[in-house]
C-alpha cells in the first residue's frame, strides 16, 4: 500500500516537472527560403535572435559556392530578399552582431547558379531594377551558438568626387634640398580615405632630380588647402622650373574618385 502511494507520488512529481519545463525556442520566421523576410524599402534594419535558427538542405545548396570560396562554415542561416525599383548598389552590414556572420547574395531564388558574392560580417551587391536580390546571414564558424543579428541594409553611396589645382610657384631649402610643393583639393560625398600624391622632377644639367609627395584630404565638400614637403634621395632641389604630376583621390565603398594634374612651377627660395 505505502509502495503504491511512493508510486503514485512519484508520477504526480515528475509530471509536474514536465509540465514546468519551458518549451524550447521556436527558430526566427525568417529560418528558410521560403520564409525570407521581405525588405520592402531602404535603408533598413533588423534584429533578430539566431540562436534556434537551422540550415537545411537548401541552404547548403544555395552556399557551396561561398563555401568553395574559403567561408568556414554555414550555420544558422536567415534570408532576406529585396526588388529593387531602380538600379541600386546595396550595402548588407551585420558588424554590429555579437556572434562571427558572414553574409552571400543571389540574384534571384537561391542556389548555386544565382550565386553572386559572400564575404565575411559586409558586402556590396548590385541590383537592377525590377530583381529579387536574397541575401543569407549566416554563422561563419563550425558550431556556431548563433547571438542577436544586427542587420543594415542601405544604399551604397557613389565614389566621392574630387577636384585638384597646383599653386603654379613652390620653395626649395638651399641647404637640405627639399622642396615644398602646395595647392587645393576638395573632395565631395562620402569617402572613408582621400588625399593628395604624386611627384615632383626637376631637371639638373644631364640628371633629374625627383622625389614623391602625399598630403591627406578630408571628405567634406570644402576646398582644403594641400601642402607637402618633397625630398629626393637622388640630389637637391634647386631653384628654376619643375614639374608637379599630382592625384587628388576619394575612396569609398564602391571605388574611388581621382583626379590628375600635370603642371610646371617655378621654384624659389
Amino acid at each position: 500500500m505505502k509502495a503504491t502511494k511512493f508510486l503514485i507520488g512519484l508520477l504526480a512529481i515528475s509530471a509536474f516537472a514536465l509540465g514546468a519545463t519551458p518549451a524550447l525556442a521556436a527558430p526566427p520566421s525568417n529560418d528558410t527560403i521560403a520564409g525570407a523576410t521581405a525588405i520592402t524599402a531602404v535603408p533598413f534594419s533588423d534584429s533578430v535572435d539566431t540562436t534556434e535558427a537551422t540550415t537545411d538542405a537548401d541552404d547548403l545548396a544555395a552556399a557551396q559556392p561561398c563555401l568553395a570560396i574559403g567561408a568556414p562554415a554555414i550555420e544558422k542561416a536567415v534570408w532576406y530578399k529585396y526588388t529593387a525599383s531602380a538600379n541600386v548598389t546595396l550595402l548588407v552590414d551585420t558588424s554590429g552582431s555579437n556572434y562571427t556572420t558572414g553574409v552571400a547574395t543571389y540574384s534571384g531564388a537561391p542556389s548555386a547558379a544565382t550565386f553572386v558574392s559572400c564575404a565575411p560580417v559586409s558586402l556590396t551587391t548590385a541590383v537592377a531594377s525590377g530583381q529579387t536580390v536574397y541575401v543569407m546571414v549566416f554563422g561563419a564558424e563550425s558550431g556556431s551558438p548563433g547571438g542577436t543579428l544586427q542587420l543594415s541594409v542601405v544604399a551604397a553611396p557613389p565614389p566621392p568626387e574630387v577636384s585638384l589645382s597646383v599653386d603654379p610657384v613652390g620653395s626649395f631649402d638651399p641647404k637640405g634640398g627639399s622642396a615644398t610643393i602646395s595647392g587645393t583639393a576638395t573632395c565631395s560625398g562620402v569617402g572613408d580615405f582621400a588625399g593628395v600624391n604624386g611627384a615632383l622632377t626637376q631637371t639638373v644639367g644631364r640628371f633629374t632630380i625627383s622625389g614623391f609627395f602625399f598630403a591627406p584630404l578630408t571628405c567634406d565638400g570644402v576646398s582644403h588647402v594641400w601642402t607637402a614637403q618633397v625630398t629626393s634621395s637622388n640630389g637637391k632641389f634647386g631653384g628654376g622650373k619643375a614639374t608637379v604630376q599630382a592625384t587628388a583621390f576619394g575612396c569609398g565603398v564602391l571605388g574611388c574618385g581621382q583626379v590628375s594634374v600635370t603642371q610646371q612651377i617655378h621654384m624659389r627660395r
